[in-house]
């Protein structure tokens, strides 16, 4: 039930995406949403799905990381609960992705509350494809390979390329952790044509814990 929920949660929150992009264009073009806005808002999100359960939820968030000075959210239930872990990938150097997998490893060692409830953590961000190497290989480090359209990247002037490492292999040797689902949604469309803007990734990583 909690895996399907999650699933529901972020195949509607592409939805929220594009409002938002679409009232904030072109401030959110090349730049991504604030972390903050990616994680209260996918908090909603899921919050809204269990509302539509008659289940009740309270969300908050969860101590500064010491790594990105960001805020970690936790959705807390009766049965569930859900950690959020929001990045905005403006790079794809290894900076970058080094903080999401400390962040994540961060949110891991904070914990609260007892583990008689069944634990998910996502972690989420959003990437404009630019240029250069490590960006066009961000796709395939997200997924640990390249995605099944990647023709249709190339049919939009984005050749990928392969990374040399995985998110979920950096996540499994870091965190000690491994199962994760992985996912790459495009929210965007493109005005002429309706399709999907693959310039622009919406990144998911959903764990169970």
């Amino acid at each position: 039930m909690l895996d399907e929920l999650i699933s529901q949660s972020l195949r509607d929150f592409q939805l929220d995406c594009l409002s938002f992009c679409e009232h904030h264009y072109p401030t959110i073009h090349n730049r991504g949403m604030k972390e903050s806005h990616l994680g209260k808002a996918l908090a909603r999100r899921i919050m809204h799905s269990y509302d539509k359960l008659d289940i009740e939820t309270t969300c908050r968030s969860v101590e500064e990381s010491n790594t990105t000075k960001q805020l970690v959210f936790l959705i807390d239930t009766p049965e569930h609960q859900i950690y959020i872990v929001a990045h905005r990938l403006i790079s794809a150097n290894l900076a970058c992705r080094k903080a999401i997998v400390n962040d994540m490893k961060w949110t891991l060692d904070h914990l609260e509350g007892s583990n008689d409830k069944e634990r998910r953590i996502i972690v989420i961000a959003d990437h404009w494809i630019d240029r250069s190497v490590a960006s066009k290989s961000v796709p395939s480090w997200w997924l640990g390979h390249q995605p099944i359209h990647q023709a249709d990247f190339a049919a939009q002037g984005v050749k990928l390329v392969d990374a040399e490492h995985s998110l979920a292999g950096d996540i499994e040797v870091v965190c000690e952790i491994a199962g994760g689902r992985h996912r790459i949604y495009h929210p965007l469309h493109r005005q002429r044509d309706g399709l999907p803007l693959y310039k622009y990734l919406l990144l998911t990583a959903t764990y169970p814990l």
